[in-house]
């Protein structure tokens, strides 16, 4: 994956060599379909891009909030399922391919994340077992980087900085700066700075 800073066109250097001059026709093509998008969400900040088809099924009332520079790529789903769901993404966040976000309650996800593709993120069991709640709200700190196919399970914190190995499954809450793998994830390194 590359380091968070890579991916985001520079402002005032957008021309500055043939790669970005070759590459202007995609981004222009990804800030117009972002553009369209703006429709399905409550709130969104500048510079959102989308790569490809995105799914979103709301409820009325339910919210989708997307902060600036925002990048979604192909097949990235929504699913609010209550009239009081909330999304919240963070700036330059970006989504890969395939990822789903389930929500009845919130999920919030914070600033320059990281996450790969196939990723499922719930904030539900969207079932009930006798004396459980199936709805607890997930929260992602900012700089975290959530590897291919993870899954992040309802009422998890994920800690700022925090890298979430591809495969793992979240079922507890994630220190920030530290590294966790396993089905159950666990946390196998500690004190980490990631790129």
């Amino acid at each position: 994956m590359p380091a968070i800073g890579s991916i985001y066109p520079k402002k005032e250097n957008i021309f500055s060599s043939k790669k970005s001059l070759k590459s202007l026709p995609v981004l222009i093509v990804r800030l117009m379909k972002g553009f369209l998008f703006r429709k399905k969400t409550e709130q969104c900040g500048e510079f959102l891009r989308v790569a490809g088809k995105v799914k979103v099924s709301a409820r009325k009332n339910s919210k989708l909030i997307l902060g600036d520079n925002v990048l979604l790529y192909h097949n990235v789903g929504f699913y609010l399922d209550t009239d009081h769901a909330v999304i919240s993404i963070g700036d330059r966040t970006y989504i890969n391919r395939r990822t789903e976000i389930m929500c009845k309650d919130n999920v919030t996800i914070g600033s320059d994340c990281a996450i790969s593709w196939d990723v499922t993120i719930m904030d539900t069991d969207y079932h009930s077992i006798e004396g459980n709640s199936d709805t607890a709200s997930v929260t992602i700190g900012n700089k975290v980087w959530i590897g291919c196919k993870a899954t992040i399970l309802k009422g998890v914190t994920i800690g700022d900085g925090a890298v979430i190995a591809a495969g793992a499954l979240v079922t507890r809450d994630v220190p920030p700066n530290s590294v966790v793998a396993g089905v159950p994830a666990k946390v196998v390194k500690s004190n980490i700075h990631w790129l």
